[in-house]
């Protein structure tokens, strides 16, 4: 998505307008770092171009598993406003933890501290010496993420949760739009003086995201409760070394209706402010191994740049990586991050010592090679040591 000469949009080199950046292309520069997650980021390429483009809102809610790219959609986006010269009045962007946003002394929604967390990326973005006219236009243009939004829910154990309440109906009003009062320093006339601002956030893009952890069940008793009309479906399911079994899934956005966010205690009117409600999927074996094999952030590939400074050219059989992922599916809360804790198992005692490995072998023209063989990796998971 680079601008040059020969982009057809921006004659001469010059910037394209915003509307050329079309959801395909943004969803084609989101995939680049987020694995697995296609129908979740076709949503997000479309609240993204509503937000640079200004034409409606794009505000959506990210429901995932722990480790299913939340976060990861997230940083994504900051990233290609970064990379992509078009969107550099849209990097003021920040990701907050929800609980940040209430005084839970005084039951009070705090919309100061977002404000000041939005304030902080889009002086970085303006300069040192500021206008208020600059500060104001960078704010209003920002996009807010605000994390673990299922802890703010209303009901907690049962029990009505005051501070989730109050949470849900300032982020309403903040998402309709409101001119909100903010304190900032700014340069008038030369010097810095403390102005009071007026931010309209209209303008302003909400990601929320939470793991929701109580929905799955919530949903899941629902579904697999006697008379219910409803009922898991079954899938086939191929394992690395060629065997097929038979497994029913629970997969949440197979079952999911609006009644049951309510019921989670999520505020019907907070919820008629999001364009989309987004379920990322959770991670099944195929994923992980393109994860463990292709993502920047892989455990594997990070263990292979360490070997790469030792002179050691790591490598991996396809069948071991498909075992490594098919052990980490079954942690299925924890997602990708499950990667790391089985590629851990294998990898640590090479990296502590790889010069002893037998597997070690030189390698034509100089150099070593060092192969994760299925044989090692099933020992690993089987728990014996080599």
């Amino acid at each position: 998505m680079a601008t040059d000469s020969s982009n057809p949009s921006a004659p001469g080199g010059g910037l394209r307008d915003l509307t050329s950046i079309t959801p395909p292309e943004i969803f084609r520069e989101l995939e680049k770092g987020v694995l697995g997650q296609s129908t979740s980021l076709r949503y997000t390429s479309v609240a993204v171009y509503k937000h640079t483009t200004g034409k409606v809102p794009g505000n959506i809610l990210l429901i995932g598993n722990s480790g299913t790219g939340k976060t990861t959609i997230m940083n994504n986006i900051q990233r290609m406003y970064h990379e992509v010269e078009e969107y550099r009045p849209f990097r003021a962007m920040t990701i907050i933890n929800a609980n940040l946003l209430v005084d839970a002394d005084r039951l009070e929604f705090q919309p100061a501290r977002l404000l000041t967390a939005v304030e902080q990326r889009a002086r970085a973005l303006v300069g040192e010496k500021p206008t208020a006219e600059e500060l104001v236009a960078t704010m209003e243009r920002a996009t807010v993420c605000i994390d673990e939004i299922d802890k703010m829910s209303s009901i907690v154990a049962g029990k009505p949760n005051p501070i989730g309440v109050v949470l849900q109906q300032g982020l309403l009003t903040l998402m309709e739009g409101e001119v909100v009062s903010h304190r900032a320093h700014v340069w008038v006339g030369g010097e810095e003086r403390e102005v009071v601002l007026s931010v309209d956030t209209r303008r302003m893009m909400f990601i929320c995201g939470g793991a929701f952890e109580g929905l799955y069940d919530q949903v899941y008793l629902r579904v697999i409760k006697p008379g219910s009309g409803e009922k898991l479906r079954s899938q086939a399911i191929q394992t690395a070394d060629g065997q097929v079994r038979i497994e029913s899934r629970f997969a949440l956005s197979d079952f999911l209706k609006p009644e049951d966010l309510f019921e989670y205690g999520m505020v019907p009117q907070f919820m008629a402010r999001f364009d989309d409600v987004v379920l990322l999927r959770d991670l099944d074996t195929a994923v992980l191994k393109e994860i463990l094999l292709k993502s920047v952030d892989s455990p594997f590939l990070r263990s292979k740049r360490y070997f790469k400074v030792l002179g050691i050219s790591l490598e991996m059989e396809d069948v071991a990586a498909g075992m490594i992922a098919e052990e980490a599916a079954k942690s299925t809360r924890t997602g990708a991050r499950a990667l790391r804790s089985v590629f851990g198992r294998i990898a640590n005692r090479l990296e502590f010592d790889p010069w002893t490995y037998e597997g070690l072998e030189e390698v034509a023209g100089g150099g070593k090679r060092l192969l994760i063989s299925t044989a090692m990796v099933k020992r690993a998971i089987e728990g014996r040591s080599r």
